[in-house]
């Protein structure tokens, strides 16, 4: 019984490894939508940053840390340190206020765009689709 454990455990630590592996790597680019947020600035247009979109690549365990960002307001400042040890001493009068209003996720390597391009090909996201709005109405 206790070799068998040790097997099990050799390969349940092997699982966890190739889990963390793939959950680490830099493997989508997010097309990332902000604007100011007129509730956390009281909406003055000068305590509020400015609509920008930019990119951001990232891994899977990355994503929940910028989604929250469509959830929750953010505030930046040019005196704050990247570590943002020092927010204490930025007056709120002076952050500039933002949030996500979209986040698009896109693949970023070879192999899930490929993965990527054979499902649209294939019709797997069409059929996806389908299933939805069959399943919607189904609850409807």
């Amino acid at each position: 019984m206790n070799k068998k454990y040790e097997e099990w455990k050799k390969k349940k630590d092997a699982q966890l490894n190739e889990i963390a592996k793939n959950m680490t790597e830099k493997r989508y680019v997010l097309t990332i939508y902000e604007d100011g947020d007129e509730l956390m600035s009281s909406g003055d247009k000068e305590r509020q940053i400015f609509p920008r979109r930019f990119y951001k690549i990232c891994s899977t365990n990355e994503l929940p840390g910028v989604l929250k960002f469509t959830q929750e307001s953010f505030w930046t400042h040019p005196a704050l340190l990247a570590d943002h040890s020092n927010t204490n001493e930025i007056p709120v009068e002076e952050k500039k206020w933002g949030i996500y209003t979209d986040v698009i996720i896109e693949p970023f390597t070879e192999e899930l765009e490929q993965s990527y391009l054979a499902g649209s090909k294939d019709g797997f996201f069409k059929q996806q689709r389908q299933f939805h709005d069959y399943k919607m109405k189904e609850c409807a």
